[in-house]
């Protein structure tokens, strides 16, 4: 008996999952550096979220439960506030809860969105017709 033959599309189908085409007017043919650059280590998130877990602990032995809960909503409503799509957001209001609005960074002085010299790939009217299945 010979083994049953398979044709390249078949092959390619159980092979790789397609997904729907690329728009590259909108994303670009590849990613910008930049994007690259942006992403923090691992290791920051996790102290990030250690330091804001030990802020909270202090909070709630020095002035109780209710001050450290009403914290975490805070942060929480604080992350959940952004722009209209497209737009990008600044987050001021989590960086004044989470105390870093007192520092300065590198990522504050170099590396800035607002400041790059190339406009966003999405226009507002592009997103919302995209998000409203207009597009």
């Amino acid at each position: 008996p010979t083994a049953p033959s398979l044709d390249c599309a078949t092959m390619a189908a159980t092979s790789m999952p397609m997904t729907g085409p690329v728009d590259q007017m909108r994303f670009g043919l590849q990613t910008p550096l930049a994007a690259h650059t942006k992403a923090p280590h691992p290791l920051q998130a996790a102290l990030k979220k250690d330091e804001f877990s030990i802020k909270l602990d202090l909070v709630r032995r020095t002035y109780g439960s209710a001050a450290a809960m009403r914290l975490k909503s805070e942060k929480v409503a604080a992350e959940q506030i952004q722009r209209l799509p497209g737009l990008p957001s600044s987050f001021v209001a989590l960086d004044t809860i989470m105390n870093e609005d007192n520092f300065i960074s590198f990522e504050d002085t170099l590396g800035d969105p607002f400041e790059a010299p190339t406009e966003p790939n999405f226009k507002l009217h592009d997103v919302m017709e995209i998000k409203l299945g207009m597009l």
